[in-house]
Parts: structure tokens; sequence; C-alpha cells
């Protein structure tokens, strides 16, 4: 049972004039960089050096116009309401008094099934900073409001900008540097993206119709999502899908622009739908083809998500406003009652429940990496499957980078006749990748990892399933993919990275000088050797991480069971030849290039 360290303040910081100002004018001021960002862009456009074709100039105003006056609108709408502090959070409730007698009894019977992270940690909401910024509405708003922005001129870079992927703010910010903040976020926050992803957050004003208020009636038909398909594996299956699409046609190679603006504008409709349709975030749950992702690679990441700090209180709490929501707060989002989570896979960090829970007993406490895919004894057999999946994917996006990889993918699609279907689809001569490869490449792991599994099942003599190791010992492939998937995307962003400076002042390549650095910038593509010591680093990194994850396991919840240290070996082992393989697989990609030290003398 977690308690906090430091007694909660009774009383709201509101009353403090610096903090009740502060209230008042960051929204105010988050509006007018709304504004200043749609007149510079507007004079630019209507300005620039170079002539603007007319079609470019309606393709941008017809996007550019309606989104920022919606925008702005709800935003002023929200201003004036929290200017008298509408939600301001009044102080905690007395503690109930049935939480020290049966709340505490609730908990102590149910201890072994909510085993969750122990040990040091720090609570962010005891400092007197975070829990005032916890409490404010505007406070998700704030995260997500400047990538809004960023992903907004991205759709209408890819759709009017140069078609040189080089030049296109679209194509460079999104796989230059998105690509890699967004694996460095999952590694280090958890669901870091979750709170700033500009595709949900925009799905969710237009649900709310506010950006950061509270309103009682919302613009959606609030269907609730189908039990029978609550499954992370649909996240999968659009990461898969997702994957496949983007190297067919070359989206992220870079290819052309307007495939990266159709990408992201797509993510952005089906979102709508999914708010439209379903209630609060099903989306960000059951069809955000990250999800899975992000959610997988949070188990490594110290922060442990926003959850109760004392159970036995939430144990006698009768309204659940953490998760049903209150006058002040919509609930979670992601349907988690913080009284019973035990990992962060689904904390979007929105702050929600925190808002919502009248006495103050919901803290985001950090602590030391790893914790989250070992200690938590509810482990789910839909999560390890996706991430036997994941890795096959990541596997995937290795092998086909080799030479022999693509010899065998033109030759099956010669003998498959995909080819052809390919070049109805994209011209394509080769039809890179066929699907065929492409999917049984990825098969290839789970099925390895159910054959071990059962092998492992072997060795307990029958008192452990199949289905239940395979559940457990999967949590440990988790750092390697994590850190696998990030060293995968390390050549591109470094290598390319100089040419973010000069989009930055030309987004859409016609001849603009926003800020100056758009002219004189060192901008060649260097590929330096140690990217790939980097690279190998990371994948050790991630085996040793797999290596004490699935030792953990094991004394956690085998030590005493028959064969567990075969099991042990077994599962080792499973993690040990992947780092392996992955490693020399980055080691062979990099000898692909005439330049580099392991490149061979012929």
């Amino acid at each position: 049972m977690a308690t906090s360290e430091k007694p909660m303040p009774l009383s709201s910081p509101y009353s403090k004039p610096l903090y009740k100002w502060l209230d008042r004018l960051i929204p105010v001021g988050l509006a007018g960089f709304m504004l200043l960002v749609f007149f510079d862009y507007s004079w630019w456009v209507v300005h620039s050096p170079r002539p603007i074709a007319t079609w470019r100039r309606i393709v941008f105003f017809s996007i550019w116009i309606p989104t920022t006056l919606f925008y702005v609108s709800l935003g002023l709408k929200d201003i004036i309401q929290n200017w008298n502090g509408r939600w301001e959070f009044a102080g905690p409730k007395p503690r109930p008094p049935h939480a020290d007698t049966i709340g505490t009894q609730k908990v102590l019977l149910q201890q072994d099934y909510f085993r969750t992270v122990s040990g040091k940690r720090v609570d962010l909401s005891q400092n007197a900073f975070f829990r005032w910024l916890f409490h404010r509405r505007w406070y998700q708003f704030a995260a997500q409001l400047p990538n809004v922005i960023i992903f907004n001129i991205v759709i209408i870079a890819g759709l009017m900008g140069t078609v040189n992927p080089n030049l296109n703010f679209g194509t460079v910010i999104t796989w230059y540097l998105w690509f890699g903040v967004f694996f460095a976020l999952c590694l280090g926050i958890g669901r870091g993206w979750c709170l700033i992803c500009p595709f949900s957050a925009q799905a969710e004003w237009v649900q709310r119709l506010g950006l950061f208020s509270r309103r009682k009636k919302l613009f959606t038909l609030g269907r609730k999502w189908p039990q029978k398909y609550s499954t992370v594996l649909i996240s999968v299956f659009f990461f898969m899908t997702l994957t496949w699409t983007e190297e067919f046609y070359n989206v992220a190679g870079p290819g052309l622009p307007i495939f990266t603006a159709a990408l992201v504008a797509g993510i952005i409709i089906w979102d709508l739908f999914y708010a439209l349709v379903f209630e609060r975030r099903s989306f960000c749950h059951y069809g955000c083809p990250l999800a899975a992702v992000i959610g997988a690679t949070s188990a490594i990441a110290p922060f442990e998500g926003f959850r109760a700090k004392d159970r036995s209180l939430c144990k006698t709490c009768t309204t659940k406003e953490c998760m049903r929501g209150s006058d002040r707060s919509y609930g979670c989002g992601w349907f988690e009652y913080p009284g019973s989570m035990t990992s962060n896979f689904n904390c979007g960090l929105t702050g929600e429940c925190f808002k919502g829970c009248p006495y103050e007993n919901v803290g985001l406490s950090v602590h030391a990496p790893l914790k989250e895919a070992y200690q938590p004894k509810k482990k789910r057999f839909d999560v390890a499957l996706s991430v036997t999946l994941m890795m096959g994917t990541l596997f995937f996006e290795v092998i086909n980078a080799t030479p022999t990889y693509g010899v065998f993918d033109t030759w099956l699609s010669r003998i498959t006749g995909w080819n052809r279907v390919a070049q109805l689809l994209h011209t394509q001569l080769q039809g890179y990748p066929n699907p065929l490869d492409f999917f049984g490449i990825i098969l290839v792991w789970p099925l390895a990892a159910w054959g071990l599994t059962r092998l492992a099942a072997v060795f307990s003599r029958g008192t452990l399933t199949v289905r239940e190791l395979f559940t457990r010992y999967m949590y440990g492939w988790i750092p390697l993919f994590g850190l696998g998937i990030f060293a995968r995307q390390l050549p591109k962003v470094l290598t390319n990275a100089a040419t973010i400076i000069p989009v930055l002042s030309d987004p859409f390549g016609f001849g603009w000088n926003m800020l100056g650095t758009a002219t004189g910038v060192h901008t060649r593509s260097v590929a330096p050797d140690w990217i790939l010591w980097v690279q190998v680093a990371l994948v050790i990194i991630g085996g040793l991480s797999g290596l004490f994850i699935t030792r953990k396991i094991t004394q956690l919840d085998y030590h005493n069971k028959p064969g567990a240290k075969a099991i042990n070996a077994l599962m080792n082992g499973m993690v040990l030849i992947q780092t392996v393989a992955l490693a020399a697989l980055y080691v062979d990609i990099a000898a692909q290039d005439p330049g580099h030290p392991f490149s061979p003398p012929f």
C-alpha cells in the first residue's frame, strides 16, 4: 500500500496572486500564439518572393483559415469561462473514516493480485508547482498546441509545397525529427507522446467543443466500444499495416511529401471518426496504430503514470470521480481506474484523474526504469503477443535493408505475380515489399516464441501452462524492442538533422526566409561511422535489460516452481539470440556503405 511521504497541503494555491494571474494569462498567451503563427504564415503566402500558383493559395487558405478561426473561437470561450477560476480546486476532502479499517482490509486481501511497482519513488504531485500545474484545465492543451500547429503545417506543406522531400517541412519534420523524438519520449516518459499528440488533440477538441473547458454535453454519439474487440492486437494490426504501407509507397524514405500529408491527415480523420462515434479516447485505446508500441515501451520508462497513492482510500470512495469525471474533470480517457492500476500501459498522462479525485489521492511518481515490465503481477496475453509481433516487425525493418532480402523479395514478387499488382497500386516495377514475405517474416517471431514456451512448459512438469509462461516472459522482450527500434531511426535522424534548420524558415520551398536560417547553413547529410556504435550499444543495453527483466520475472513468480532454472535459461537464451542477431544485422547494414570501415574491399 503506497502512502505519500509528505502531508498534502489542504488549501488551494489559487489564492496566490502570481498563480491566479498565470492561470488567466497562459491560455491568453497560447491563443495569441495561434494567431501570431496564423498571421505570420498568411503574410508570407500573400507576399511570397516567388509567385505562388493560385491553386496553392486556395489549398493553404481553405485549410488554414477555418481551422485557426475554429480553434481560436473555442479558446476565447474557454478563456472567458476560466477567468474567475471556474474549475479551480478548493482543496481535498477529509479522509473517509472507513479507509483505515474496511479499506485497509480490502487492500490486504487483494495485495497479491494488485502487486505493483515498489521501492523508492519521487511523487511529482508533492511539489507545489506540479500540483498546481496538474490541476489546471489548460495543462494538456498547453502541451498539445505546438504539435497541433506543426502537424497542420505538415499537411499543408505536403499538399502545396515543393516535391523535394529534403526541402519540404512536412517530410523533414516528420521523418528526420518526429520519429526520433517519438521513440525517445516512449523510452524516457512512457506515454509522453499521448500527452502532446496532435491527432487525438484535434479530435478531442471537436468532441468537447472546447480546448480545455469542462462541458457536460459532448459532441459525440458516445457509443461504448464493443467489449469483444477490447484488445491491443487491433492497434498492432494497424501498426503492421501502416509499416507495410510506408515501405510500399516509400512514405518514410522520405518519398513524395503528399504521401506524408495523406498519412497525417488520414490519421486525424480516422481519430475524428472514433471521437464522434465512440466515447472518450476510444481511438487512443483501440484505433491508434502506435498505441501498442507506446504502451509496451512505456514499461521501461521511469514514469509510472497517474495512479492512486493509497488504495485503502480508493476502496471506500463511492463516487470514483477519477474515472467517471466530475464538475472539473472528464475522467480518464483510457477508462482506467487509478485505484486498481498496476502498470503505466494505459496512462496517457492527461491528468484528468488527478483533477477529478476529491481527496487528491492521485499522484505521478518517478522510479527506477524497467520496473513496470517485471514488478506488476497482472500481465496480459494480448500485450505479450503484441510484443512478439512488433519484434517481428522490427526485424523485418532491419532485414529489408540487406541486399539478400532485396534479391529474395524481387524473386518472390516475380513468381507470385505481385509485381503486376504493385504496378496497378503504385507503378512499382518490383512490388517491394511483397506482403507474403513481409507478414511471413513477422509471424516467425510469435510462432518461435510460442514453440519455445511450449518447451519451457515441459520443464515445469505440467505445473505451468504455455499461455501463462508466454504471457509473462514476453515482457522480457520489451527493452530490446524499444531500444532496437529507436536505434533503427538514428541513422536517418542524425545524418539529416541539419536539413531541419533551413525548412524552419522556408517550409514550403518557395524561397522564404522567415527566421533567417534558409541560407548560409551547412545542410549536407553526413553519415558518421560512430552511429553504428551507438546502434550496437543501444541493442546491447536492450538485451541486457531484457535478461534482467527475465530473471526478475523468474524470481518473483516462479522461484519455487519445478524447472524454474531451466525455464529461466531458455527464456534468457531467446533474448540473447535476438540481441546478437539484431546487432549483427546493424553491422551488416553499415558494411553496405562503401565508405564505412566495415565495408569489404571489393
